[in-house]
Protein backbone atom coordinates (compact mmCIF):
# COMPACT_ATOMS: atom_id res chain seq x y z
CA UNK A 1 0.00 0.00 0.00
CA UNK A 2 1.23 3.39 -0.78
CA UNK A 3 0.28 6.50 0.45
CA UNK A 4 0.52 9.65 -1.32
CA UNK A 5 0.90 12.73 0.15
CA UNK A 6 -0.69 15.82 -2.14
CA UNK A 7 1.59 19.16 -2.82
CA UNK A 8 -0.77 21.18 -1.26
CA UNK A 9 -1.29 19.25 2.21
CA UNK A 10 2.58 19.67 1.93
CA UNK A 11 2.52 23.32 1.79
CA UNK A 12 0.16 23.79 4.85
CA UNK A 13 2.58 22.00 7.20
CA UNK A 14 5.32 23.76 5.81
CA UNK A 15 3.55 26.86 6.34
CA UNK A 16 2.03 25.95 10.01
CA UNK A 17 5.86 25.01 11.25
CA UNK A 18 7.73 28.51 9.94
CA UNK A 19 8.71 29.67 13.53
CA UNK A 20 6.86 32.00 15.87
CA UNK A 21 4.51 35.17 15.18
CA UNK A 22 5.43 38.26 16.15
CA UNK A 23 2.99 38.37 19.31
CA UNK A 24 4.61 35.23 20.54
CA UNK A 25 8.04 37.14 20.36
CA UNK A 26 7.06 40.35 21.71
CA UNK A 27 5.57 38.06 24.89
CA UNK A 28 8.60 36.01 25.66
CA UNK A 29 10.71 39.41 25.51
CA UNK A 30 8.19 41.14 27.95
CA UNK A 31 8.62 38.55 30.15
CA UNK A 32 12.07 37.75 30.68
CA UNK A 33 12.09 41.73 30.26
CA UNK A 34 9.36 41.59 33.95
CA UNK A 35 12.11 38.62 35.29
CA UNK A 36 15.26 40.30 35.14
CA UNK A 37 13.86 43.97 36.89
CA UNK A 38 12.15 41.45 39.34
CA UNK A 39 15.81 39.52 39.28
CA UNK A 40 17.48 42.63 39.99
CA UNK A 41 15.06 44.03 42.94
CA UNK A 42 15.42 41.20 44.33
CA UNK A 43 19.29 41.28 44.47
CA UNK A 44 19.37 44.94 45.56
CA UNK A 45 17.44 43.87 48.87
CA UNK A 46 19.98 41.12 49.47
CA UNK A 47 22.66 43.85 48.94
CA UNK A 48 21.11 46.38 51.48
CA UNK A 49 20.10 43.84 53.98
CA UNK A 50 24.09 42.29 53.58
CA UNK A 51 25.06 45.66 54.30
CA UNK A 52 22.69 46.15 57.76
CA UNK A 53 23.40 42.79 58.84
CA UNK A 54 27.42 43.78 58.80
CA UNK A 55 26.36 47.15 60.58
CA UNK A 56 24.40 45.65 62.92
CA UNK A 57 26.91 42.78 64.02
CA UNK A 58 29.45 45.88 64.35
CA UNK A 59 27.48 47.54 66.75
CA UNK A 60 26.95 44.16 68.74
CA UNK A 61 30.73 43.62 69.19
CA UNK A 62 31.29 47.38 70.42
CA UNK A 63 28.66 47.40 72.67
CA UNK A 64 29.74 44.36 74.42
CA UNK A 65 33.35 45.19 74.18
CA UNK A 66 32.11 48.59 76.00
CA UNK A 67 30.34 46.40 78.51
CA UNK A 68 33.30 44.64 79.02
CA UNK A 69 35.62 47.35 79.64
CA UNK A 70 32.95 48.80 82.19
CA UNK A 71 32.63 45.12 84.08
CA UNK A 72 36.20 45.38 84.36
CA UNK A 73 36.70 48.64 85.61
CA UNK A 74 38.33 50.18 82.68
CA UNK A 75 35.76 52.50 81.88
CA UNK A 76 34.72 53.71 85.28
CA UNK A 77 31.65 53.10 86.37
CA UNK A 78 29.57 56.39 86.04
CA UNK A 79 27.34 57.85 83.58
CA UNK A 80 29.09 59.03 80.33
CA UNK A 81 26.75 60.66 77.34
CA UNK A 82 27.85 60.20 73.51
CA UNK A 83 31.80 59.75 74.09
CA UNK A 84 33.50 58.44 70.63
CA UNK A 85 34.97 55.47 70.58
CA UNK A 86 38.85 55.40 70.16
CA UNK A 87 39.02 52.30 67.89
CA UNK A 88 35.92 53.06 66.23
CA UNK A 89 35.32 57.00 65.60
CA UNK A 90 32.09 56.57 63.30
CA UNK A 91 30.75 55.10 66.63
CA UNK A 92 29.69 56.81 69.70
CA UNK A 93 28.72 55.01 73.03
CA UNK A 94 26.76 55.92 76.08
CA UNK A 95 27.16 55.06 79.80
CA UNK A 96 23.71 55.03 82.13
CA UNK A 97 24.60 54.12 85.68
CA UNK A 98 21.16 53.84 88.03
CA UNK A 99 20.04 52.77 91.10
CA UNK A 100 18.52 48.79 90.89
CA UNK A 101 15.25 47.88 92.47
CA UNK A 102 17.50 46.16 94.90
CA UNK A 103 20.16 47.40 97.81
CA UNK A 104 23.80 46.76 96.53
CA UNK A 105 23.20 46.41 92.73
CA UNK A 106 23.67 49.32 89.74
CA UNK A 107 22.27 49.05 86.77
CA UNK A 108 24.11 49.73 83.95
CA UNK A 109 23.17 50.14 80.49
CA UNK A 110 25.46 51.03 77.51
CA UNK A 111 24.40 52.59 74.49
CA UNK A 112 26.38 52.59 71.00
CA UNK A 113 25.07 54.16 68.16
CA UNK A 114 26.43 55.35 64.77
CA UNK A 115 27.65 59.31 64.46
CA UNK A 116 24.97 60.93 62.42
CA UNK A 117 27.85 62.17 60.28
CA UNK A 118 28.83 58.54 59.15
CA UNK A 119 24.83 57.17 58.52
CA UNK A 120 22.14 58.78 56.97
CA UNK A 121 19.53 56.02 59.31
CA UNK A 122 22.00 55.41 62.30
CA UNK A 123 21.68 52.16 64.37
CA UNK A 124 22.27 51.83 67.91
CA UNK A 125 22.39 49.30 70.32
CA UNK A 126 22.19 48.53 73.94
CA UNK A 127 23.24 46.27 76.20
CA UNK A 128 21.77 46.14 80.11
CA UNK A 129 23.35 44.07 82.86
CA UNK A 130 22.84 44.77 86.70
CA UNK A 131 26.38 45.16 88.62
CA UNK A 132 27.70 45.87 91.93
CA UNK A 133 27.48 48.74 93.64
CA UNK A 134 31.08 49.27 94.61
CA UNK A 135 29.68 51.80 97.08
CA UNK A 136 27.38 49.52 99.14
CA UNK A 137 28.82 48.02 102.03
CA UNK A 138 26.45 45.88 103.62
CA UNK A 139 27.15 46.44 107.12
CA UNK A 140 26.02 50.11 107.19
CA UNK A 141 22.26 48.45 106.74
CA UNK A 142 22.35 45.70 109.48
CA UNK A 143 19.75 46.88 112.41
CA UNK A 144 21.50 47.41 115.80
CA UNK A 145 19.59 45.90 118.40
Amino acid sequence: MTFFVSKSETSNRNRNCRGFSLLEVLLSIAILGGAMVVIGQLVNIGYRSAIEARIRSDANILVDGKMAEVSAGIIELQSVSSSVIEENPDWMYSVDVQQAGQLGLLMVMVTVEQTPNSASNPISMSVVRLMPDPEYDPLDYIDEE
